[in-house]
């Protein structure tokens, strides 16, 4: 028996499955009730959440009639779930939390479903992956795209999509290896546990604001410039050296002097914390000085005129 089989023809899993489709009808129903539709939006709503990814899978595969349509159980179970939605109004806890693990498993289930039964139709595993994952989630999309709203898979919802492709990775693993068909089960645990645990912890994956960098123009440009700056101070520590930027090649050479008086401040404050002593530096505006060569008690010329020289 081959893991195709097991999923289709093994009662337990087709009462599940049959459960899962009735969960996503109550679910659709609840939204259908909160956005005051009519009976037959509920029937609506109801048959594409509970049928819809099973429909696009049977489609793609080219199946004949598509297994929502081949007997009367699967829309029967839609279509009694929209109906529970409409008649009752089922509030509290407990009832979120069953509907959500029934929700959970069947979307487990559906996955490996469609997996198998893509590889089953000679589909290469990128693909047959793909149509699993779109068999489990694709009802709950188009139901979300038909009430005008984003599909909760696409951020801020449970990892069902997540747990969708963690069983459907599995699921082709255990047919790929020629691993005994009951292990797929173990997959479908797997992805559903994934599910389950990130509804209960409120995981989510991080979204695009969480990763972008948004700066302004002259935001960027300081950035640039402090860096710039940083690089230049490294190299002075390590040479000795003050940096020089030529003018008329750099289109960002004003930004020698960012946040510096003149060079001889640059100079200060990068050599003044490593050379452990006191030194001046020559400021901007001092146009020449002497270097005292001879003994230091050489007298100073008795007039040094304007230009005065300044002892180092």
């Amino acid at each position: 028996m081959d893991p195709l089989e097991l999923l289709v023809t093994n009662d337990l899993l087709r009462v599940l499955d049959l459960i899962g489709v009735a969960v996503m009808g109550v679910a659709a129903g609840a939204l259908a009730a909160r956005l005051n539709f009519d009976a037959v939006g509920f029937a609506f709503i109801g048959i594409v959440a509970g049928l819809g990814g099973g429909l696009v899978r049977d489609l793609i595969l080219d199946y004949g009639t598509p297994a929502a349509f081949d007997g009367g159980w699967y829309l029967a179970c839609a279509l009694g779930g929209s109906l529970f939605a409409y008649l009752i109004t089922a509030e509290g806890a407990w009832w979120r939390h069953l509907v959500s693990v029934l929700d959970i498993a069947a979307m487990a289930l559906w996955a490996a479903t469609g997996t198998a039964k893509s590889i089953g139709y000679g589909l290469d595993p990128l693909p047959a992956i793909l149509l699993g994952v779109v068999s489990a989630v694709g009802g709950g999309v188009i139901r979300d795209v038909l009430v005008g709203r984003v599909p909760a898979i696409f951020g801020g919802g449970p990892l069902y999509a997540t747990g969708a492709l963690v069983t459907a990775v599995g699921t082709w693993g255990v047919v790929a290896l020629g691993i005994p068909s009951p292990y797929v089960l173990v997959a479908v645990g797997i992805g559903a546990l994934l599910a389950g645990l990130a509804a209960w912890r409120r995981w989510s994956l991080p979204a695009h604001s969480e990763w972008q960098v948004t700066m302004s123009a002259s935001q960027l440009k300081a950035l640039v410039r402090r860096t710039r700056r940083s690089e230049r101070e490294r190299v002075a520590h390590e040479t000795g050296a003050i940096p020089v930027v030529d003018a008329t090649v750099d289109d960002l050479a004003d930004d020698i002097g960012f946040l510096d008086v003149d060079a001889g401040e640059y100079a200060e404050r990068t050599f003044a914390e490593h050379d452990g002593e006191d030194v001046e530096f020559p400021q901007t505006g001092s146009t020449e000085s002497t270097e005292s060569t001879g003994s230091t008690d050489e007298e100073p010329p008795d007039d040094p005129g304007p230009e005065g020289s300044r002892a180092r």
